[in-house]
């Protein structure tokens, strides 16, 4: 068997190492190489998959940790595959288009590829103790990411981060120890734990559901949890924004994704679960209009879009289930759009309040209708990913959770229609313009045509994605 997970690691570190050994002139090529290799090897696994009907993977190379039966073993299914894809892809725009900053391509992007080595590594642990070490890693390496590039404030930003990150990591590790021990043959294994844990009382199942519920709802983030999110947003630079939004926030939805599929008791706390999800998905919305700066504007979308795959996830419902990861999927594309989009305005005026920034469209066309098409990808307008992903979310949570279900929508509604808003004021307005200050190049507008190009694509040919799911 080929050991394709393995290979995807060990090319982003040979371009880790690549990139902190050779000139700095070569240094974001280098990355670029890299990441698109390994984008390769995945759209090759993709379509492989597609003529073969089969995505599951595995991949055992050695017990690391004999002792406490815990071997180095890698796989992915369909919805980690669909998460993998939009690391890829999202990643390869962050490298190659993200550092509109110009700030020490060097170090950013050796450690962008170093988020990446970490994300493949968490959407493809076959066990709980290798989640939780690539969480760390990339935990880490978007801490020093906020700290050493973006904004005035982005040391205290990055504090902030840290603190909530660091609750969330230890309340995760107190979880999986939780499980290791109370399970039969005490076991970090995610096949193990999902078939054998209904044998461990529902008041233990209830106390490690709600440490790691907790866990992955810091990182989603969810309200009350939420609050690192926009001020990170605020200081980070493009890159940190795009690796952020785009794939960090996907580890917490994936942790839930494999927590509601592992401990049995999580059924019963499904509909508490749901009613917190519509209670965030609101509280974003409305806290959103009060916001000017664009980042925060678009960091309380991911907020809105976390929420509304949070009720799919607890909906327990194979259309919720399945719509929760394409709804991740393509979150992950609209966001880093979005954030890439926001931070050519950073640029070109030097400015990102929306109350001064005015005629993007007669500066930088390209800037202005890719933030137009990023808030269709992000409110679900027909044929792009999004849609798909909010049918399916939608479907099943109206089938678990009745009309209740369906209340994410008005949140989606006002979170669309204040986004409208902003585009109407800030970005296709002709009548007044900003002075420019700069200017856009063309790996931008690649960054615009990757993310774009993936947004479309899953959103016409879905199949190509839900075809595993079946």
């Amino acid at each position: 068997m080929i050991p394709i997970i393995g290979a995807m690691l060990l090319i982003l570190i040979i371009g880790l190492v690549a990139t902190i050994a050779l000139d700095e002139r070569h240094s974001r090529a280098i990355a670029t190489a890299a990441s698109l290799v390994v984008l390769v090897i995945v759209i090759s696994v993709l379509f492989n998959s597609l003529l073969t009907g089969n995505i599951v993977h595995s991949e055992q190379y050695a017990y690391y940790l004999p002792s406490l039966n815990v071997a180095f073993e890698m796989q992915f299914t369909p919805i980690s595959f669909a998460l993998l894809l939009m690391a890829s892809i999202v990643s390869l725009a962050a490298i190659y288009a993200g550092n509109i900053e110009k700030e020490s391509p060097k170090a950013s992007s050796a450690l962008l590829l170093l988020f990446e080595f970490a994300a493949i590594g968490l959407f493809t642990s076959a066990n709980f103790l290798l989640f939780f070490i690539f969480w760390d890693i990339g935990v880490v390496v978007l801490f020093f990411m906020i700290y050493l590039f973006g904004s005035a404030g982005r040391k205290r930003a990055a504090i902030k981060f840290l603190i909530y990150e660091i609750l969330a990591s230890s309340l995760l590790l107190l979880g999986i120890l939780m499980i290791y021990f109370y399970t039969p043959l005490h076991s970090f294994d995610l096949s193990y734990i999902a078939l054998n844990f209904h044998l461990v009382s529902q008041g233990v199942q209830s106390l490690i559901f709600l440490i790691l519920f907790f866990a992955f709802l810091i990182n989603m983030p969810v309200f009350p949890v939420h609050l690192w999110l926009p001020d990170a947003h605020t200081e980070a630079s493009t890159q940190g924004s795009m690796a952020l939004s785009g794939i960090l926030t996907k580890f917490g939805g994936y942790g839930m994704l494999l927590l509601f599929a592992t401990i049995p008791i999580a059924s019963s706390f499904s509909y508490y679960v749901a009613i917190l999800a519509i209670i965030s998905a609101f509280y974003a919305a409305f806290v959103l209009m009060r916001q000017h700066d664009i980042k925060r504007v678009v960091a309380y979308t991911t907020i809105v879009e976390m929420s509304i795959i949070l009720i799919g996830i607890a909906s327990l419902d194979s259309f919720g289930t399945y719509g929760a990861a394409y709804g991740m999927l393509a979150h992950g594309f609209a966001v880093a759009m979005l954030f890439l989009a926001a931070g050519s305005v950073g640029h070109l005026f030097a400015d990102r309040d929306i109350r001064e920034v005015k005629g993007v469209i007669t500066t930088s066309l390209s800037t202005a209708y890719t933030f137009l098409i990023g808030t269709f990808a992000t409110t679900g307008v027909p044929l792009t990913a999004a849609f798909i992903g909010d049918i399916l979310i939608f479907s099943g949570a109206q089938s678990a959770f009745g009309n209740i279900g369906l209340l994410p929508l008005g949140a989606l509604l006002i979170t669309g229609a204040f986004m409208y808003f902003v585009i109407n004021k800030s970005f296709l307005s002709a009548k007044d313009s900003s002075k420019n200050v700069n200017y856009i190049g063309l790996s931008q507008k690649v960054g615009f045509g990757i993310l774009m190009l993936a947004i479309i694509i899953f959103g016409i040919l879905p199949f190509m994605i839900l075809k595993l799911f079946t």
